[in-house]
């Protein structure tokens, strides 16, 4: 018996924002990700979710990525901070996804805020705003 290949999806939950200029600017962030061929090979089926005021929520992108083929599903915050959403909120709405789809591997991974690099950018931005 041959095991079925898996089709992992990435799953990027963002807040979400009454300003639609700031939503444009995460539906290009997750463009420019799709468009990455390191992120293509690696997932296949890329959404975007919205904790708040935005569609798709982050419950609808779960069950896109399930119709679309997803086996697994990384899910990756992209918060700054561990508030109550990446604490409590986000663990909590993968773990109804998990219930709806028993067969769906999903993985949380951390939130980019986490990230030195992030650090790196906050002091290239600041050389570059003292010049």
């Amino acid at each position: 018996m041959t095991a079925t290949p898996s089709t992992t999806a990435l799953l990027v939950m963002v807040h979400g924002s009454p300003r639609p200029v700031a939503n444009e600017d995460m539906f290009r962030v997750v463009d420019d990700l799709r468009a990455r061929p390191d992120a293509q090979a690696r997932f296949p089926i890329v959404e975007v979710g919205f904790m708040e005021c935005n569609e798709p929520t982050i419950p609808e992108a779960i069950d896109r990525c399930v119709r679309s083929g997803a086996t697994r599903v990384v899910a990756v915050p992209y918060f700054l901070h561990t508030g109550t959403h990446v604490c409590d909120d986000l663990p909590t709405l993968l773990e109804e996804a998990q219930a709806r789809h028993p067969d769906v591997e999903f993985l949380l991974g951390d939130y980019i805020g986490l990230s030195p690099r992030l650090t790196d950018l906050l002091a290239a931005r600041a050389h570059a705003a003292a010049r």
